[in-house]
């Protein structure tokens, strides 16, 4: 089979992601219903425990097989023979239920976290680092509508029809994912070298000889074990406050949907600055501490709220701070020992944590009955403080690890390529060459320019400020002064000293400004860099920014824009790019136009407010092409409320603008104009607006001072 470019690879990355995130929601909802509408709720931990046994038995099989012939070739059989199973539990459901409840909760358990850590690792191996950071969001981002979908279908299907209408839907979803990795194929790397690792006994190899490796399957052991007794406290409240099959599957499915949903939102908003900020134990450790605290909120305030609250708290800590964090810990691990590691981690361990909460929760319901809950709970906070001890301890060793791998060339990382304040902090040690871990956060580097990368990026105003104001600034040091746009309080010194080295980085300048996936925050700050160029590929940069989905960045891109062809009166922009830009902004909704507004008004509205920010930047469009002065009268002369003086602006309009765009722009203006001459020529009526300029100034000075009082 042809290797897909990468463009399509990452297209087929976001379908698998969404197909087997809406899998994930789905067929939870489905399994939740059909086992808790057939068996008692006493029956859960030992159904959950001979699940875990059968992925354990799975995961010997498969990493084996996926070690030898890798994730690309393996996972869409994997796929497929798991809808035909689906298939089959369908056709057998309605005269078997019991049966088919057990199997497929086998079946859900044994291959769901399975495929999930196989996926991710043919992503990992299917891009270059480079891609993958350009990549992933997508991917990530595909997941999460995958969970709507999932979700809103489950709930849907259940209430118009029945639980085990989903089985066939499910089928359905495998194949698809199944077809969508095929298309997925890494391209061929050399081995790492020397030796070969081979399935569980490389895995084991590998814990044995990376201490922080260990620390983190203890905290994922713990970490199952703990949602594996908050699971059993929440589906007990659920099994209690609803018995039939519909209701619990439509329950369940709105629950993990929301849990998905708010797990993207942590992960989008916060990931990255507690990676910056706290390092990676300490954004790990958010996940026992959730565990802690919801396990107590449960036992103090019983109930389904309480319940929901704790678990929702895990499932979304897991999903997001604990996931990323817990990727950026094989940073110092070579991709053929991922391989044996991860699933073993992620999948082995994950499992063996259930099985252990399950099993003792079977103790557990040996107490009597009043003390089993608080019990249970008890051991889930307990194991919740465990994993927060080990998380403290983890961050120490992989720092080691990884500054051992960094000495001997094991691993190779770029300064600017890495995000988290654990990694960077021990790579910078490293080129360096200090030895003391307890001071290096606060040493400053030997080399000039590593110690104002690590001043601008300490989240210390200020050692940034301070960074800020050295001159000269290098195009390396100047890259890491874009993100700190988004900062507020440090905006406007890192405007000024990008305004000093703009002429050397304008293409990371107009990279940030047309990329999708920067901080919205870079793109609206990044224009008034380029307006004190000159330069044509400045030029070019802002009017692709002319077609930006925010408004914002729209309105400053043509700002700045022209600010750059009055810098530099040889540049030109084609009258088509602007009416174009025209055009796209006079097909929104007159209340769309309206509400246009701006985050950073640090622009002086000089007709007072009454002026709206669409009709303003239509009116910057226009001076891109036209003569500037005429173009600001006749706005001017819009507002100022005198028939004969509006007249003359719509009549010079008419006599510049192309019949379409006059067409369109018609229902923004206001058009009470008197019968105009006719005859003239675009030559008298410029001639008649210019003239018309200081009876504008007068009207517009009359029209402020008996305006109402606005602050």
């Amino acid at each position: 089979m042809a290797k897909a470019k990468p463009d399509s690879i990452v297209v087929a990355a976001a379908l698998c992601s969404a197909g087997i995130i809406a899998y994930q929601v789905a067929a939870k909802a489905a399994r939740d219903a059909l086992f808790l509408s057939t068996f008692q709720i006493t029956s859960v931990p030992a159904m959950r425990i001979g699940a875990a046994v059968c992925s354990v038995v799975l995961l010997l099989f498969v990493s084996r097989a996926m070690r030898a012939a890798g994730p690309a070739s393996l996972l869409p059989w994997v796929f497929w023979i798991s809808g035909a199973l689906h298939t089959v539990e369908w056709l057998l459901v309605y005269r078997f239920k019991p049966a088919v409840a057990v199997l497929f909760y086998l079946h859900f358990a044994g291959l769901g976290a399975l495929l999930i850590s196989s996926f991710w690792s043919l992503v990992n191996e299917c891009f270059d680092p480079h891609k993958a950071k350009q990549s992933i969001g997508r991917i990530i981002g595909a997941g999460t509508l995958g969970a709507v979908g999932g979700g809103l279908l489950a709930e849907r299907v259940i209430a118009m029809w029945s639980v085990p209408a989903l089985l066939p839907l499910l089928a359905v979803m495998h194949w698809l994912a199944g077809w969508a990795v095929t298309t997925m194929r890494p391209p061929a790397r050399g081995t790492s070298g020397g030796q070969t690792f081979g399935g569980l006994t490389a895995g084991l190899r590998l814990l044995a000889g990376l201490p922080y490796l260990r620390h983190l399957a203890l905290l994922t052991f713990l970490a199952s074990a703990s949602a594996a007794m908050l699971d059993y406290i929440f589906q007990g409240q659920v099994k209690q406050v609803w018995v039939s099959s519909e209701m619990i599957g439509r329950f369940c499915a709105v629950f993990n949907t929301g849990a998905s949903l708010l797990g993207f939102v942590v992960q989008t908003a916060g990931t990255r600055m507690a990676l910056e900020k706290a390092g990676l134990g300490a954004t790990v450790s958010a996940l026992p501490a959730a565990v802690t605290l919801g396990s107590l909120a449960a036992w103090l305030f019983p109930g389904l709220t309480s319940a929901t609250v704790a678990f929702g708290s895990e499932r979304v800590t897991r999903n997001s701070l604990f996931r990323s964090g817990c990727e950026l810990f094989y940073t110092p691990v070579l991709p053929d020992e991922k391989r044996a590691a991860k699933p073993l981690i992620d999948v082995g361990l994950d499992r063996l944590g259930e099985l252990l909460g399950f099993a003792a929760i079977q103790c557990m319901l040996w107490l009597p009955a009043g003390a089993t809950r608080g019990a249970i709970l008890g051991s889930a906070a307990g194991a919740g403080l465990l994993g927060l001890w080990c998380a403290r301890r983890l961050d120490r060793a992989y720092v080691g690890s990884l500054e051992k791998s960094l000495r001997t060339r094991a691993v190779e990382l770029d300064l600017t390529q890495v995000e988290d304040k654990t990694t960077y902090t021990a790579l910078v040690r490293v080129l360096e060459g200090s030895r003391s871990y307890e001071s290096r956060t606060e040493a400053a580097p030997a080399d000039p320019l590593l110690r104002r990368i690590g001043d601008l990026r300490s989240g210390n105003v200020a050692r940034i400020r301070k960074a800020l104001q050295e001159r000269p600034l290098p195009p390396e040091v100047a890259a890491h002064i874009v993100p700190l746009l988004a900062r507020d309080d440090v905006a406007g010194e890192a405007l000024e000293a990008l305004r000093h080295a703009a002429p050397a980085m304008v293409g990371q300048l107009v990279d940030a400004l047309l990329d999708p996936a920067q901080d919205f925050a870079v793109r609206r700050r990044v224009p008034q860099v380029l307006s004190g160029l000159d330069s044509r590929r400045a030029a070019e940069g802002l009017a692709l920014g002319l077609e930006d989905k925010r408004f914002e960045v729209r309105y400053r891109c043509a700002k700045a824009l022209r600010a750059v062809l009055e810098n530099n009166p040889g540049l030109s922009i084609p009258e088509s790019v602007v009416f174009d830009a025209i055009s796209r902004e006079l097909e929104l909704d007159r209340l769309v136009w309206e509400s246009h507004r701006l985050l950073d008004s640090d622009d002086a509205d000089e007709l007072g407010g009454r002026s709206s920010r669409g009709l303003q930047h239509v009116f910057t469009l226009l001076s891109l092409i036209l003569p500037r002065e005429p173009v600001r009268i006749a706005f001017r002369a819009l507002h100022t409320g005198d028939a004969l003086l509006l007249g003359t602006a719509l009549e010079y309009l008419e006599s510049v603008l192309p019949r379409a765009i006059q067409q369109r722009l018609a229902p923004f203006l206001d058009d009470r104009r008197p019968p105009k001459p006719t005859g003239r020529s675009r030559e008298e009526i410029l001639a008649e607006l210019l003239r018309s300029h200081e009876s504008i100034e007068v009207r517009l000075a009359e029209l402020r001072s008996t305006a109402p009082d606005r602050s």
